[in-house]
């Protein structure tokens, strides 16, 4: 039977969403707050030069989805290798850590204090039971207080904005790559031949920009009949005893109303409930302030020079410097600049409206360039010019009590049978890009067969605690 579903937010969730039902001729709307579809996966172009928000690559777990991306991109999607380091101390490290690469590049004491704290760190968690409650316990049990505080807490603090004694140990679980020191030393000497988990190096990725994918996307759901809406904000949910019946959105400053069988939202979780009836949620709408997002705001260079490294990622550990990545996007394309230049983007973390946020591009750009030169990128005599871009929900703060305040809302939501909230910002979870598009789809089929699974099965995907790229089908 056909529907008519409503999918809110044109990001890759909801695109792959949208894509999945049109292709089995449902009557499908997509509405997009922003002029452009892709949410976090958009690529600005400008003078010739292309940037994503933030550094973007297609892998999955998922075979048949890395089968129909290939067979929707054709000759436009590449393949290229991961290489990624850590900047810190005017040396450069591998990333994901490597034992032997901080034996030979640090000193004798710090690796002496590395060594000693991992013991003290191994010592203490089993003489005095402790347990992992926080991201800073995880990273001490297992690496030692001298490597976190090298490595692992000023970043963590800088990108997430709080001490790392108030994250969640779910984002380490899932993003850190080697289990403890030990194994680490093990395999140095010798004495253990296990492969750690790594990170996948081999990826997919569009000639002209991650956005490129979300684009032919974009073109085949109108091209399946499909609506795509822009410009317009989600403003209203209106319901029906246990359903939702129609969406308000405001486009233009005009409000407008779309009837509905379902609703697949990925708008921002804490929207989304923000959206309903106040006397609907007056139970449940306090915890919606205590979930809150971390925004990004990214300085675009172009430069003049052909290279600056081979490296696709480079990450800054220390405090005192804004950024927290830096990247090459001539690393990921070819096409990402003009034939003999390249460029660098700058991932500034910050709070909507802070001091970074408001900066001025000049000021910015400026500081920014002191920075890169400590760092060893020296091109201040090299820029043709640069722009700035930001997201408002870039990363969900993982607060240590956040999973409580997030199910507290997927518990008011579920008592509404046809609707389901997905993606990065509908459930409120770090996720890749590959698994809010597997999200999206599944929430589709989901709709399609009539609730054949679990709303949670699709909320929770891809949220065990192992490292998430550890298995992925690569380029």
């Amino acid at each position: 039977m056909k529907k008519k579903i409503l999918v809110l937010g044109g990001g890759p969730c909801g695109l792959s969403a949208a894509w999945e039902l049109s292709r089995y001729g449902h009557d499908v709307a997509v509405i997009e707050k922003e002029s452009r579809v892709g949410g976090l996966c958009i690529t600005n172009e400008y003078k010739g030069y292309r940037f994503d928000l933030g550094g973007h690559r297609f892998i999955s777990k998922n075979k048949e989805l890395v089968e129909n991306v290939c067979e929707m991109m054709g000759d436009e999607l590449l393949t290229a290798d991961r290489k990624s380091v850590i900047l810190l101390k005017g040396k450069t490290f591998d990333y994901p850590l490597s034992a032997k690469d901080i034996f030979l590049k640090m000193d004798i004491w710090t690796n002496l204090g590395a060594f000693t704290s991992y013991l003290i760190a191994t010592v203490s968690k089993v003489v005095l039971q402790k347990k992992d409650i926080s991201f800073e316990d995880w990273i001490v049990n297992r690496f030692g207080r001298t490597l976190y505080n090298l490595f692992f807490g000023p970043y963590t603090e800088k990108l997430w904005g709080i001490s790392p004694k108030l994250i969640s140990t779910d984002w380490a679980s899932q993003r850190i790559s080697l289990l403890n020191l030990k194994d680490v030393l093990f395999r140095l000497f010798k004495l253990k031949k296990v492969t750690p988990r790594t990170y996948a190096k081999g990826y997919f990725y569009p000639k002209k920009g991650i956005g490129q994918m979300f684009d032919i996307m974009s073109e085949e759901i109108s091209g399946m009949g499909g609506k795509i809406v822009l410009n317009a904000a989600v403003s209203r949910i209106q319901v029906n005893n246990n359903n939702v019946k129609s969406v308000c959105y405001t486009q233009h400053g005009v409000t407008r109303t779309i009837d509905c069988d379902a609703v697949i939202s990925t708008i921002p979780l804490t929207d989304l409930v923000k959206a309903f009836p106040g006397h609907l949620t007056q139970d449940v709408i306090q915890h919606t302030a205590l979930l809150k997002f971390r925004s990004v705001r990214f300085l675009n260079i172009l430069v003049d020079l052909p290279d600056i490294s081979d490296n696709t990622w480079m990450y800054v550990s220390e405090g005192k410097y804004i950024t927290t990545r830096i990247q090459e996007p001539k690393r990921r394309s070819p096409f990402s600049a003009p034939e003999g230049k390249t460029s660098v983007m700058l991932e500034i973390p910050c709070n909507e409206n802070d001091e970074i946020w408001n900066c001025p591009k000049e000021s910015l750009l400026n500081r920014c360039l002191a920075d890169l030169k400590e760092l060893g990128i020296d091109i201040q005599e090299k820029v043709i010019d640069c722009f700035t871009t930001s997201v408002t929900h870039g990363y969900p703060v993982y607060s240590l009590d956040y999973a409580m305040h997030r199910q507290k809302l997927f518990d008011f939501l579920d008592r509404y049978e046809n609707l389901i909230t997905c993606g990065r910002q509908g459930t409120f979870l770090y996720i890749f890009m590959d698994t809010a598009m597997e999200m999206g789809i599944t929430a589709a089929q989901n709709l399609m067969l009539d609730n054949v699974c679990k709303k949670v099965d699709v909320q929770l995907m891809r949220s065990e605690k192992e490292l998430i790229e550890a298995t992925s089908v690569t380029a």
